[in-house]
């Protein structure tokens, strides 16, 4: 389900990226959307990188987390729902 969703940008920020939407023949509303979701996807992969750093993981719990930063590197940002 989409959301409207009402935000203040800086005019020349909205310049740049609806010149970026246009260039990549998309709307700025899904420039947008995708780059947040780019965004938070990063944001994830960091916090599990300092999660391991921070804590002593037994051999097993090393590998389960492998495991997952490995899934979350391989999750593609652009297969997400159609906005």
């Amino acid at each position: 389900m989409v959301e409207r969703v009402t935000i203040s940008i800086d005019r020349r920020l909205v310049e740049e990226l609806k010149s970026l939407a246009k260039k990549e023949g998309v709307s700025l509303s899904k420039l947008i959307a995708r780059s947040l979701e780019e965004f938070l996807i990063e944001r994830k992969k960091k916090e599990a990188g300092r999660k391991l750093m921070s804590i002593r993981l037994t051999k097993e719990e090393v590998q389960e987390a492998l495991k997952e930063l490995s899934r979350i590197r391989k999750e593609d940002r652009w297969q997400s729902p159609k906005l």
